[in-house]
């Protein structure tokens, strides 16, 4: 019994946690503004592991989320991951500041702590 117990809590302790995230509304919009990052940022989606938003990239903006405004990555695809791996968008407020993701599949946002200014140029 006290071995199984051992394993159990060995397990519980080893496993990645599941981001905290929220559903949220999503309103789709074409035609939206675009930016490319200066220089690679490093996030934490709130309970995730850190995620690297790399330098160069181009991001246009894909729609809105009563959080903000949400960006996805032109040409590929950007992940979060803790104990599962979830497509995500940036969502960003007016000025630059990364606040969250929004995950497209779950329909959910999922807050960064903290908030990061990203070095951002726009086209």
């Amino acid at each position: 019994m006290k071995c199984a117990y051992a394993l159990s809590l060995a397990l519980l302790v080893g496993c990645a946690s599941e981001i905290q995230r929220s559903p949220t509304q999503f309103t789709a919009s074409t035609g939206g503004s675009t930016f490319v990052l200066a220089q690679d940022v490093t996030v934490r989606p709130t309970l995730g592991d850190p995620a690297t938003l790399k330098s160069g990239s181009t991001w246009v903006r894909v729609g809105q989320v009563p959080e903000g405004p949400v960006y996805a990555i032109k040409n590929d695809v950007f992940m979060v991951r803790g104990r599962n791996a979830h497509e995500a968008q940036c969502v960003v407020a007016d000025g630059g500041k990364l606040i969250g993701f929004f995950l497209p599949v779950e329909r959910a946002f999922v807050p960064v702590d903290p908030q990061v200014q990203l070095p951002i140029n726009r086209k």
